[in-house]
């Protein structure tokens, strides 16, 4: 290598990395946010799903090991026991068949386990930036490297949630930042607020 290759390497390894850290923690940030709400959107339907299927089958047991004078109370109006039995037996395997299919638990620990990785990145970029000193890569590879896992092997954001998901951490961050100087805002009142002043007016002021 010539010496002025080897002097560009060196001025590229010297470089300052706090504007790249800064932006590195602002994608993990909004990341960590659209992780955090699909885990739980995921884990919500997981959960409901569970239910129902509980719930149906739990009622279809009832109904067959039951007294027969019983199974009358259990049977809708209007419907034979034999019909009853049938249709809460249909109820019961299309249901366990949308839970394999959907896989919810499985998306919700997907969303998760992604959501800890960009923690990780947003928290060690923190401690790194707030650092009076200037950050060369060499101090950064860590968190260069940390980065760059969570992007390849977490579970990526589908597209038609993206800009939902963007929207829905810009929104956190107004209102945060705007809690902090009135902190007895009511918070369905600031949403309306917020949503006035973004289609209507020129713009929320942060």
């Amino acid at each position: 290598m010539t010496s002025t290759g080897q002097s560009g390497v060196r001025m590229n390894e010297d470089k300052d990395f706090r504007e790249e850290l800064e932006r590195i923690r602002g994608v993990a940030d909004m990341l960590t946010t659209a992780h955090a709400r699909l885990r739980d959107r995921h884990q919500r339907l997981a959960v409901g799903l569970d239910v129902a299927a509980l719930a149906v089958s739990t009622w279809l047991t009832a109904v067959v090991f039951v007294e027969p004078r019983i199974n009358l109370k259990l049977t809708p109006h209007g419907l034979e026991f034999q019909v009853w039995v049938g249709l809460l037996g249909i109820a019961t395997f299309f249901l366990s068949v949308v839970q394999l299919r959907v896989d919810w638990k499985g998306r919700s620990e997907a969303h998760k386990r992604s959501f800890e990785m960009y923690s990780e990145v947003k928290r060690e970029c923190s401690y790194l930036l707030a650092s009076k000193n200037a950050l060369i890569r060499e101090n950064c590879e860590r968190v260069l490297a940390r980065y760059d896992v969570a992007a390849e092997v977490g579970t990526p954001i589908p597209e038609r949630q993206f800009l939902i998901q963007k929207r829905n951490h810009q929104r956190k961050v107004a209102m945060s930042r705007y809690l902090d100087q009135h902190p007895g805002t009511w918070f369905p009142i600031l949403r309306l607020k917020m949503w006035w002043y973004d289609n209507f007016r020129d713009g929320w002021k942060r």
